[in-house]
């Protein structure tokens, strides 16, 4: 199987506040949230929400209008399924036996590989 030569990683990774932003909107999508709104209903920090919305909207994966911020409708379900896949991966990942058979440095191969 030939790689595509214009095969892009998706830039969001598990376990980061990209990751459980977006997911909150994508979730929410068709409504819009402020900075503040998203500190309540996630677990990210107030400190960290500018970097993160930042590195969302720098990868266009958000929309940002009038202090909010939200999924367009139009990539929701993309969105949902990349994230749903990437979930997939990390789950694959953790349930795999801790033995001889099991590689040493999976998981920063997993990065490549998403």
């Amino acid at each position: 199987m030939s790689e595509s030569s214009n095969y892009t990683p998706f830039p969001v990774l598990p376990d980061t506040d990209e990751h459980t932003v977006l997911s909150f909107l994508v979730k929410n999508s068709g409504e819009r949230f402020t900075s503040r709104n998203i500190v309540e209903q996630t677990s990210v920090r107030e400190g960290d929400i500018p970097e993160t919305m930042e590195f969302l909207l720098e990868h266009q994966l958000i929309c940002h209008s009038e202090n909010t911020y939200y999924v367009d409708l139009d990539r929701a379900t993309e969105l949902k399924h990349r994230l749903e896949s990437i979930d997939a991966v990390v789950r694959l990942f953790e349930n795999s036996p801790d033995d001889d058979y099991s590689e040493e440095g999976w998981e920063d191969r997993l990065e490549s590989i998403l």
